[in-house]
């Protein structure tokens, strides 16, 4: 049963206010603007993991906002490979429970879809990253965590729909 202690509460709010960048993010089409909001996200959700002491996912994080940075400024795919390798690294020096395996693989998989030139197949691989990170605050008891997930999923597909599927007005 978890408890209400500080560090809890605190993690909430950080989560909560990287949520508010997260449905920005894929409201916008333009890759900066998307990868602006997922930088200050990023950090955000990093600090909330930290608060709960969920040290591997605090860290694959904190290599995803030094990702995003990268990422605003290049599309260069060789950095594709190097942010895998950081992930897998950072698991490997700090995994403590088998579902610290969740939020790496989805990260990976949220790598790999960032870096889809077409908007349409990065959303797309993307929603699975989303489904995952939902599914590993649910196994680590996040409530906002869900919530703010489940948010991007919703916001990225509302994006999906208004930039991929809408039918021209008749």
């Amino acid at each position: 049963m978890i408890t209400l202690t500080s560090y809890f509460i605190y993690s909430q709010i950080f989560v909560f206010n990287a949520m508010i960048f997260d449905f920005l993010a894929f409201q916008f089409k333009k890759r900066k603007y998307i990868f602006l909001c997922l930088i200050i996200s990023t950090c955000l959700i990093s600090i909330h993991y930290f608060f709960l002491n969920k040290i591997a996912a605090a860290v694959i994080l904190i290599f995803s906002a030094i990702r995003f940075i990268t990422y605003y400024f290049t599309e260069d795919k060789r950095y594709l490979y190097l942010f895998i390798a950081l992930n897998i690294i950072s698991l490997f020096f700090t995994y403590k429970e088998i579902y610290d395996l969740i939020i790496c693989t989805g990260t990976i998989i949220f790598i790999i879809g960032m870096m889809q030139k077409e908007d349409k197949l990065m959303r797309e691989i993307m929603m699975i990253s989303m489904a995952m990170a939902i599914t590993y605050n649910i196994i680590i008891f996040s409530p906002m965590g869900i919530i703010a997930e489940t948010s991007v999923l919703i916001s990225n597909l509302l994006g999906y729909y208004r930039h991929h599927i809408k039918l021209s007005p008749v």
